[in-house]
């Protein structure tokens, strides 16, 4: 029995011994696996995250959450040399170094980039100087926001605030120092939210204060592509870093700390207690004249404050449980009364309207109980003759006479309200004529039309009839025949632009959205108009980098926009230029390039060239047509698909419109094949019409 158990006792030892084994092997390959080095890219020149001081140290956030990071996971953590986001990515990309600190909402760093969770939230804010007046954006749209060039918020603003005035500059430092010389008032910077002064890292923003926070992007890690392990041990690493490090963290860049030295700290509480001594000598012996001096000033107060309240214009109650103990002139006047005799001794509701007298008296229960001054709030008042008025209260509890009291102020505001009514009246009014002018414009346009299809209809006729009798041809009439269909087709042009125009002003453009190929709709549509085009002496190159696209989008309102852009860039690009037109696929978007080598558009007319009207050219000397709806109406027709269009151009060089649209499927669709959506003959009339305007 005994021989048995020894048996089995060291059978159980071996196997311990082997689990012991393999559980240190393992963990040994797993050690060797967790690096106990890693270097890090630093890019410099990012205050308050990542930057050097004046004696060229590394400061900011990130350079201490990674020291934390480092120490909760017992690794070394090495900084490379201060670089630019550039070259840090490059770094990344090459192996040089093992993690990269940024902001990752560039859609090619993924190619060689694995990207981590998010350490922090980096919010993007506009700060103005203290001395504007602003509630919010649009508030300063005409003073301007200083941004950089390279700045994601920019096209933010662009975007989303497209009439507020922008004022790029090529980095950081020039629009610091813009602020420095006071031609900017506002700027875009980013910041955390911890950090409670943007004036601590840039000194030039002393007297500015946040405006508006427009958005937060989240501030990542990036190993390079493939290191799936190095990632996780770093997010995991992350992890282990405790709440008390973080807020350390943190904390250090919430405030101003000052560090003394044993030596700084005497010489300062030596040259402290001086001044107190000296402070308190003085003290003592001018105290009996400030205190004859202060009971004068307090005698000079009160009556200034007596006079105060006689001439006050607010209307001003003191109550004492319930009842009036003071009133000002001011509160006689309002309520309409002879003498403040009528008013004394009067519970305060008795001249508030019957609806609203509860709430007063949650009002003041709720200043007794909890010691607040609550918002200002409107009532109606009841004058002495049942008059009723409105009024501004506010109320607060004070001490009157050494004992507890309410105060309660009121501001007659009838005046204001009425004018506001008119104000209302009268925009009414404007509104009302605007739509009255609007149906005009509308039904003008239909009535010109009507005659100009009869017109249109008569020439094709007597086109028809011509061509079966050609010996009879009439050499005047063919003279003139292509000039007046063409006029036809301009003033159809100009019609439907107008039409549509005043569609979208009232929001009734129908959009007929369906899943299209957008690079066959597109191609389509080029290769309709490529001999018309070369007939110009001008060569057109159609390119794309896939070919096939399925989005969901209105077919004839994208033939639309290509044709006119190509009849703007055949009407500006003389005999032998070039037209291109390029498509690319980025995921999430479809870029439409529409470029030329024509005469290109001035640099202070390309903000305005989307705008309804405008022409770069005056109307009396300009050398091409149109009628500046155009672009106005491509422009809203992109926007109604939720996309956006560009404009890049340079004097003498040529112009590019690049088109974004969203890649939007409605799976539950089948796409539609663009030869089904619209005949050659009906693309046929589409280009007469977008190319009427365009002269032999």
């Amino acid at each position: 029995m005994k021989i048995q158990i020894k048996k089995i006792l060291k059978r159980c030892i071996f196997i311990i011994i082997i689990l012991i084994s393999f559980t240190l092997i393992t963990n040994t390959e797993q050690l060797d696996r967790n690096p106990k080095k890693i270097k890090i890219t630093v890019v410099s020149g990012w205050k308050p995250f990542s930057y050097l001081d004046s004696q060229g140290n590394l400061k900011g956030i990130l350079i201490d959450f990674w020291k934390a990071w480092g120490k909760a996971n017992n690794v070394e953590v090495e900084f490379g040399s201060p670089t630019s986001w550039s070259n840090s990515l490059e770094l990344i990309k090459s192996g040089e170094e093992s993690i990269h600190l940024g902001l990752f909402y560039r859609r090619n760093r993924s190619e060689y980039i694995d990207f981590g969770n998010p350490i922090m939230d980096i919010m993007t804010g506009i700060y103005v100087e203290k001395d504007v007046h602003a509630l919010n954006i649009n508030d300063i749209k005409n003073l301007g926001i200083g941004v950089t060039k390279k700045n994601y918020a920019t096209r933010y603003l662009e975007k989303n605030y497209p009439n507020v005035k922008l004022l790029v500059y090529e980095n950081i430092k020039e629009v610091m120092k813009a602020v420095d010389k006071g031609e900017v008032k506002a700027v875009c910077v980013d910041s955390h939210n911890n950090i409670r002064k943007i004036s601590l890292y840039y000194t030039e923003l002393k007297d500015f204060e946040l405006l508006q926070t427009i958005y937060t992007r989240p501030l990542r890690v990036g190993v390079k592509k493939g290191e799936k392990e190095l990632l996780t041990f770093i997010n995991d690493g992350i992890k282990k870093i405790s709440v008390d490090e973080i807020e350390d963290v943190k904390s250090k860049w919430e405030y101003i700390t000052i560090y003394l030295t044993k030596d700084e700290v005497k010489n300062y509480v030596l040259i402290a207690s001086i001044f107190i001594i000296i402070f308190l000598i003085i003290n003592t012996l001018f105290l009996k004249y400030k205190i004859a001096k202060g009971v004068k000033r307090l005698s000079e107060s009160e009556e200034s404050y007596k006079k105060l309240v006689k001439l006050c214009p607010d209307g001003i109650f003191i109550h004492q449980k319930g009842r009036v103990v003071f009133v000002n002139e001011a509160t006689i006047k309002i309520l309409g009364e002879d003498d403040s005799k009528n008013i004394m001794g009067k519970n305060i509701t008795e001249f508030v309207k019957e609806d609203y007298k509860k709430t007063v008296l949650d009002m003041l229960n709720t200043v007794e109980k909890l010691h607040i001054t609550p918002p200002t709030f409107e009532e109606k008042i009841v004058k002495s003759n049942g008059e009723l008025i409105d009024v501004e209260m506010s109320m607060n509890a004070i001490t009157y006479k050494g004992k507890s009291a309410f105060l309660t102020i009121i501001r007659d505001i009838s005046q204001r309200k009425e004018r506001e009514k008119e104000k209302q009246n009268i925009l009414m009014e404007k509104l009302k004529y605007e739509r009255l002018k609007t149906e005009f414009f509308s039904n003008i346009s239909h009535e010109l039309k009507t005659p100009l299809n009869i017109l249109l209809g008569s020439i094709q006729l007597i086109d028809k009839v011509s061509d079966d009798n050609k010996d009879q041809q009439n050499e005047y009439y063919k003279k003139y025949s292509p000039m007046m269909k063409q006029n036809c087709y301009r003033l159809l042009r100009l019609i439907n632009n107008l039409i549509d125009i005043t569609k979208i002003d009232a929001g009734f453009l129908k959009m007929n959205f369906e899943n299209h190929n957008i690079i066959q709709v597109v191609e389509d549509i080029t290769m309709s108009v490529v001999e018309y085009i070369k007939s110009k002496d001008i060569d057109i190159i159609f390119d794309t980098d896939i070919e096939e696209k399925i989005i969901k989008c209105d077919a004839d309102k994208i033939e639309r926009i290509i044709l006119n852009l190509l009849s703007n860039s055949i009407k500006f690009t003389n005999e032998g230029g070039s037209i291109f037109v390029n498509i690319y696929d980025e995921n999430e978007v479809v870029h439409i390039s529409v470029k030329d080598t024509g005469v290109g558009i001035p640099q202070e007319e390309q903000k305005t060239i989307f705008e309804r009207f405008r022409q770069v050219q005056p109307l009396l000397n300009r050398e091409k047509e149109g009628s500046g709806i155009g672009l106005s109406l491509v422009k809203s027709i992109v926007e109604e698909h939720e996309g956006q269009i560009y404009l890049n151009s340079k004097y003498g060089e040529g112009s590019e419109f690049i088109i974004e649209i969203p890649t939007n499927i409605e799976i539950e669709q089948e796409p539609i094949v663009s030869d089904k959506i619209s005949s050659d003959k009906s693309k046929v009339e589409k280009i007469n019409i977008e190319f009427s305007d365009i002269y032999s």
